[in-house]
């Protein structure tokens, strides 16, 4: 018989299937509403486990594998086609004609900048998520940015930019580009460290010990109704920083 926690975790990876179906149609917005339905089920998922009295081996195997798919496919599918083409623009200029050969090739040689940035954020996130399963220190804090937030990055920043009506022309060209390829990397590669990180996890409704916690959702509160999607990878800058600003709080005993 499924566990709640399983089944909100099989929602997870639902809306992550879904979300990679939509990019591939250009609906890159619905693509990255669904991401953070995603999160909210992961979110629930642990809720659930920790009311049940702890998740099973299942249920963490099933988490991990559900995070591959929503905070690693379905992100690097929403990156590519929002970068893919201005990047197969710069790189292979003018880009190969549609007789070049077989449709199959001729997509994979035309895309091919864009495909290999695809491939970095879920490749990173299947090595983050493996190392997670596997390492003790990680149980009230992370080491290393979390795929979650690494998904929700760009699935606040992807929307926020898109529907902006008149983008600075400091945000346009080749230039802004090659800073958005550069954050894939960076944050990419920020899930592979050893940075730690609070885990966002409530250790009772209490401030001692959430400050964190509270400071990130007090500060969204402010944010999103200014910047809207824009809001979310501003919030994921605010907690890379809380190592510095986290460490005014004392540690939880």
């Amino acid at each position: 018989m499924p566990r709640l926690p399983d089944l909100l975790t099989s929602a997870n990876l639902g809306c992550g299937v879904v979300s990679i179906l939509m990019a591939s149609h250009g609906a890159l917005t619905a693509a990255c509403w669904l991401v953070f339905v995603a999160a909210l089920f992961d979110v629930f998922d642990g809720l659930a486990a920790r009311a049940l009295g702890g998740g099973s081996e299942l249920g963490k195997q099933l988490d991990s594998l559900a995070d591959v798919v929503s905070f690693g496919v379905a992100p690097g599918i929403i990156v590519f086609h929002f970068l893919g083409q201005p990047l197969s623009t710069f790189f292979l200029s003018p880009p190969p004609a549609a007789s070049a050969g077989p449709e199959a090739y001729t997509f994979l040689k035309a895309q091919a900048p864009g495909i290999l940035l695809a491939l970095v954020i879920p490749v990173a996130a299947a090595w983050r998520l493996a190392k997670f399963n596997i390492d003790p220190r990680q149980g009230h804090a992370f080491l290393g940015l979390p795929s979650p937030a690494n998904a929700l990055f760009w699935a606040g920043l992807v929307p926020g930019l898109a529907g902006m009506d008149h983008l600075p022309a400091a945000m346009q060209g080749p230039v802004f580009t090659g800073i958005l390829v550069g954050l894939v990397f960076i944050l990419s590669g920020l899930m592979l460290t050893g940075l730690p990180l609070p885990s966002l996890k409530f250790r009772k409704m209490q401030w001692r010990g959430n400050e964190v916690v509270f400071i990130l959702a007090a500060i969204g509160v402010v944010l999103v109704p200014w910047f809207g999607f824009l809001a979310v990878p501003l919030l994921v800058i605010v907690y890379l920083l809380s190592p510095l600003w986290g460490k005014l709080f004392p540690k939880p005993e």
